[in-house]
């Protein structure tokens, strides 16, 4: 499966977000106060943010394996 994503600033306080996971450089965060996720490329852009937990590791998890095979 091809994974692409658009990036951008990812924006926010950074010490609001708590890392779930890092794989290749990529980052899985959660809100501290809201439940938000969101996926962060290996230069602290933003390349997905979502609700549901479940559906942004998958997209995460999809993501990150796509750069490594990539790279």
């Amino acid at each position: 499966m091809d994974v692409s994503y658009s990036r951008s600033r990812a924006h926010g306080d950074p010490t609001l977000w708590s890392t779930l996971e890092v794989r290749n450089g990529f980052k899985l965060q959660q809100h501290d106060y809201i439940d938000y996720y969101r996926i962060l490329d290996p230069e602290e852009y933003r390349v997905d943010i979502g609700l549901d937990e479940q559906s942004m590791l998958n997209s995460f998890l999809e993501i990150a394996e796509q750069h490594d095979r990539l790279h």
